[in-house]
């Protein structure tokens, strides 16, 4: 709260006191909800439209929330802002800034842990999710959901030292069951191993380190027979012979 003088009025059945910071007359209100939060609303330099309301925990004087209004019309709330009531390090963040998004932080480090997204014409859908790497503060994790905002599509596992994506899960349509799942091995950042595993891997790499494999999977304990085998390295061959890279291929 600002040192500044202010004069207040007392709270009366339940009605709001008017708080005003003489030194910021015109820029700065302040009104107090009875038993709930102190409001301060701050205008923009025009001294009329609305930048932004904090409101403070009126027993504790910690901040709880920011609503943020939108430059060019003041009836529209661009983002809120949560804080924890203890520690009053910001704990979430909802944006409504083209898309609505939810940013969620660790309340111990205020550093962000998960970005929620939600489709444009529904914003009860949910289209995506980031996870982040606390440490780093990078993004460690991808999930994709399907139009109906619930069902997975993909989840894509990121180095969040390098940015690159090394796993990638593909969900069936209508169901929580796996359909495929892809690794990917680097040097530097050039893609030198991908392996598609559906009922068993197989492996595919650039020309240079080219390793016909096929193994059992842990999804799938079965191992492929001879004729299945002799299939597989007569594709991977006609493949190799039209020197086709599946680098290509990775996400």
């Amino acid at each position: 709260m600002s040192s500044s003088a202010i004069c207040e009025k007392t709270c009366e059945n339940n009605k709001f006191g008017i708080l005003v910071n003489s030194k910021f007359l015109g820029d700065l209100k302040e009104e107090r909800d009875c038993g709930e939060t102190l409001k301060e609303t701050v205008f923009r330099h025009n001294g009329t439209s609305v930048e932004k309301i904090i409101e403070y925990d009126q027993n504790t004087g910690v901040k709880v929330r920011i609503t943020n209004y939108d430059y060019f019309d003041d009836k529209k709330v661009k983002s809120v802002e949560e804080f924890d009531l203890e520690t009053g390090v910001r704990k979430k963040v909802t944006s409504y800034t083209l898309f609505k998004s939810v940013t969620e932080f660790d309340i111990k480090t205020g550093k962000k842990v998960k970005t929620t997204n939600y489709d444009i014409k529904n914003e009860s859908k949910k289209t995506s999710v980031y996870d982040f790497d606390i440490e780093l503060e990078k993004i460690s994790r991808v999930t994709i959901y399907r139009s109906d905002g619930n069902a997975v599509s993909m989840v894509k596992e990121i180095d969040p030292s390098t940015g690159l994506v090394v796993r990638s899960v593909s969900y069936k349509k209508g169901s929580t069951a796996i359909s495929s799942v892809s690794k990917y091995e680097f040097q530097g950042d050039k893609t030198v191993k991908t392996t598609f595993y559906y009922n068993t891997p197989i492996y595919f790499t650039s020309p240079a380190v080219f390793d016909k494999k096929v193994v059992a999977d842990t999804l799938n304990k079965k191992v492929l027979d001879e004729s299945s085998k002799r299939r597989v390295e007569r594709l991977i061959d006609s493949l190799y012979r039209n020197k086709m890279n599946f680098s290509s291929i990775s996400v």
